[in-house]
Order: C-alpha cells, then structure tokens, then sequence
C-alpha cells in the first residue's frame, strides 16, 4: 500500500522528506575503467637527425578499423608489418615521423615500435600457443609484453651502430641493419637464404679493408666463412625485443614454455 503526503496538508513534513531525498547519496555501479596503454616510447638506439642529435623518443597509436582495412590488403606478412608501422608511429622525437625517418631507423628500433603499437592497440599481453614438453601438449599460454620480451640497447648510442670485423684476409667495417636494410628483405621474402644474406650485407658492409662498398658484386665475392661471420656479428649485436628468448611457465605443469614470438603470430596474421 502506497501512501500519499499532500504537501498541502502538511507543508513541514512534505519539506523535510524533499531535504532528506536530496541529502542521500546517489548509489553508484563499480565501474572497472582500462586507462589507455602509453603511447610513449623510449628507441634502444635512438634516430639522429639532420643535425647530427641523438633522438631517443617516439609517439605511437592505437591502430583502428581504417588501419585494418590497410593492413588487410597487404599481400604478405612483411608488408602488413611495414604498413602497421608506416600507419601507427605518429613522432620521432617532436618531428612528425615520416617513411623516411621510420627508414633511416635501426630495426631494432622500428621493432620497438611495432611492439608499442600492439600494446596501445591490444594491451600488454597476449595469448600464444606454444608446446609444453611438460604436458606434452599446445598450450595457450599469456606472455607480458614488458615482462618476457627482453630488449637490448646500445650502449653508446652514436659508437656502438659501426663495429668492425676481422675476416680471413681483410677487415670489415660494418653498420647495424636501418629500416632500408629491414624493407629490403622484406620485399624479397621469396629469395634464398643467401640471397637475403647478401642483401643484408649489401646494406650493413660498409667498407672491405679501405675501399667502400658501392656494389653488390663486393658482398657476393666475399667467401663464405667470411659472409657468415659477418651476419653472425650482426645478429649478436641487434638491438630491440630478443624474440628468441620468450620463456613463460605452463600453467598446468609449471614447465618453462619457450614461445614462438614475432609480429606475425602477435598480430594474427
């Protein structure tokens, strides 16, 4: 039964129950909020501008339905890769990023950037099947972005991207791989393994003893011991996430899981 106050009747009491409703609280729902992932980042070689300044700072963003249509016309893995950073890297340091800063880059450092631009799209985890030899079964195991995926960096920022290597008969001089390096490979996905080598070596062999490096045919007459040691150098100095050291524990067994990583298996293509 429902009872009715006439305000009329009885002014004070009509008076007091509107000054109590007002006074109560509204109830309020718990709402779990997820702050949006940094889009900051900080590049483990850093680019250097036209005036010869070391830049160590980036702007990504989150990818979005425009961007997956891009990304979806893509005609391999390796383009969708260069198509996600080309689309989502909004600065290098207070300059807007361009195609041909992102190519003047370290791959290390554009990987950096590919790993940011999950993260602000996605969060930082993901979930990835990997074989447990302890379960002898395929998991689905979650790996933390930040926590499992170790990044090298150099240690000399400036120094460090030039080394030499001390081959059979001659001395090398040689560069990390830039964006250039890392494209070009990606172009020719479809070439041999040697091939690749050789345009990797194209683009990272600076200087045979004195003479510099003007062609291909320098990087192809090199002998094989020495092509080979000079891609192992390279390798042990790449700078970024280091894929091939995602360790997690299985879930059920406890086992340590080593799980395949890279852009690929992340991004679902």
């Amino acid at each position: 039964m429902t009872k009715t106050i006439s305000a009329a009747a009885n002014p004070a009491l009509a008076n007091n129950l509107v000054n109590q409703a007002l006074a109560e609280k509204p109830v309020q729902k718990e709402v779990n909020i997820i702050p949006p992932s940094d889009t900051s980042v900080i590049l483990p070689g850093g680019y250097i501008n036209a005036a010869g300044e070391l830049i160590t700072t980036a702007e990504v963003r989150e990818l979005n339905g425009t961007d997956e249509e891009a990304i979806s016309k893509a005609s391999s893995v390796g383009k969708a890769v260069l198509t996600i950073l080309n689309r989502g890297v909004v600065k290098i340091g207070s300059e807007k990023a361009t195609e041909k800063m992102l190519d003047q880059l370290l791959s290390g450092d554009r990987d950096t950037l590919l790993l940011a631009i999950f993260k602000a799209t996605f969060g930082k985890t993901a979930d990835l099947e990997s074989l447990c030899i302890g379960c002898n079964k395929v998991k689905i195991v979650t790996i933390d972005i930040d926590d499992d995926i170790k990044s090298k960096v150099l240690v000399d920022p400036i120094n460090d991207r030039v080394f030499t290597v001390q081959g059979k008969k001659n001395v090398f001089t040689v560069q990390l791989p830039t964006g250039l390096s890392q494209k070009e490979m990606i172009l020719n996905s479809d070439k041999t393994a040697a091939e690749l080598n050789t345009l990797l070596l194209e683009g990272t062999v600076i200087r045979i003893d004195e003479s510099p490096v003007i062609s291909k045919l320098q990087v192809q007459n090199l002998s094989l011991v020495d092509r080979r040691k000079i891609v192992q150098e390279i390798n042990k100095r790449l700078i970024g996430p280091q894929f091939d050291t995602v360790k997690v524990t299985c879930p059920d067994c406890e086992s340590e899981v080593s799980v395949p990583v890279n852009f690929g298996t992340l991004f679902r293509f």
